[in-house]
């Protein structure tokens, strides 16, 4: 392919901030185009990039031939309706993550790629981080063993005092509805959760998650607390702290535990964590907002440990993140490394790491997760209905179809 790739982005978000890094960064790319339903805001940001089509319209978008790529960065219930319009326009895609609301939805969308023959990469970062694409290329090359052993960490994500955030309280109140983020009463569990499932088999070999067990925290005391900065979430009544999972081989596990200022919970370790234990060795690596990983009293992003052998350290040389005070790019040489990803693979048409069908079982995961979590017991991945939704009954097919 020699002409550069037109792109253009819907939804100009804090997800579509860290997307356009990616094209910007790489010389086949080309941003043609952004579109916002708000104009103010499509034309402030076309404004900030050099971009000189702005659309408020999504058909409009989709219409122009220039696009060869939709980069969808919108809320997560547009995710499979603006991906399957998307196919059906002959474009290739980058959808963010969530992917869908079930898998009734995310299965529809799906479909529509194939028949189209285009691409589609879910945004999932977590599988393209410069340290977790470390940690897998150590653990597929035996470095550990056989690795048998999950354990995540999620701690506070710090707000660096220079971010300043361009999206009012009503632009993001999306997030707390039960229908329009997926997740019921639990939303930002649906939010975040598809990154950490994704990690989990990531770094197990591509090992499949069978059966999942919600552990249940009710009540806060009477207290407000305060979240993520860039999200609009206060304190849960009900709140998710420990998942534990099990592998379809069942000599593998995995525990992710959750001690933030919105669960008001404390832990030293900031971000996401996780320890990857093996036959013969273990590692630890940083993740999306991660910080305080200590060996000999230095910071590192990851260690490697081995039995009878000396601990080895790793440390990546990449710009600071634009916007948690933390030791992992993750909103920037994550979301860059996803963008050029997709970018060669539409180039040399190479297979994606992370596509549709991926994304639609990481929401079946976390399904999976909220539904143990209202019945009181664990239950299995394949159990989740198509249809099921975290927000109610229905049709979620038909829901999504209604455009």
């Amino acid at each position: 392919m020699n002409d550069r790739i037109g792109v253009g982005i819907v939804g100009l978000g804090l997800a579509a901030t860290a997307h356009i890094q990616g094209y910007l960064s790489h010389p086949s790319a080309k941003i043609l185009a952004v579109c916002d339903t708000d104009g103010g805001r499509a034309a402030a940001f076309g404004e900030r990039y050099g971009v000189e089509r702005v659309y408020t319209s999504y058909s409009d978008l989709l219409d122009d031939r220039d696009v060869q790529v939709i980069d969808i960065a919108t809320p997560t219930f547009l995710h499979a309706r603006m991906t399957r319009q998307a196919a059906q326009a002959g474009k290739h895609i980058h959808c963010e993550k969530p992917f869908c609301r079930s898998v009734a939805e995310g299965m529809d969308a799906v479909r529509e790629v194939k028949n189209a023959d285009v691409k589609l990469l879910v945004g999932e970062t977590y599988v393209f981080l410069t340290s977790h694409m470390k940690a897998r290329a150590l653990i597929m090359d035996g470095a550990i063993g056989r690795p048998l052993q999950i354990r995540q960490r999620h701690g506070a994500w710090r707000r660096r005092a220079d971010h300043e955030l361009h999206l009012s309280a009503a632009a993001r109140a999306w997030r707390l509805d039960g229908e329009q983020s997926g997740g019921g009463r639990y939303p930002w569990m649906f939010d975040h959760a598809v990154h950490f499932f994704a990690t989990a088999e990531y770094l197990m070999e591509d090992a499949t998650i069978d059966e999942i067990h919600a552990v249940v925290a009710a009540g806060n005391r009477g207290g407000r607390r305060a979240g993520a900065s860039h999200d609009p979430y206060a304190t849960e009544e009900l709140d998710i702290p420990i998942i534990t999972w099990r592998y379809a081989d069942k000599e593998r596990q995995g525990v992710w535990m959750r001690a933030d200022p919105l669960n008001g919970k404390y832990d030293m370790m900031h971000g996401l964590s996780t320890t990857v234990v093996g036959e013969t060795g273990m590692i630890e690596v940083l993740g999306e907002g991660g910080h305080n990983l200590l060996w000999e009293g230095r910071q590192q992003h990851l260690i490697l440990h081995r039995a009878g052998r000396e601990t080895v350290c790793f440390r990546f040389d990449e710009k600071p993140d634009r916007v948690w005070d933390s030791e992992i790019s993750y909103y920037g040489q994550g979301h860059v490394n996803q963008v050029h990803h997709l970018l060669e693979a539409i180039r040399h048409d190479q297979p994606l790491r992370y596509g549709g069908e991926d994304g639609v079982h990481a929401v079946r995961c976390t399904l999976a997760t909220i539904r143990s979590a209202e019945e009181g017991r664990p239950g299995r991945v394949v159990e989740v209905d198509e249809g099921f939704t975290a927000y109610g009954e229905g049709d979620a097919r038909a829901k999504s179809t209604q455009t």
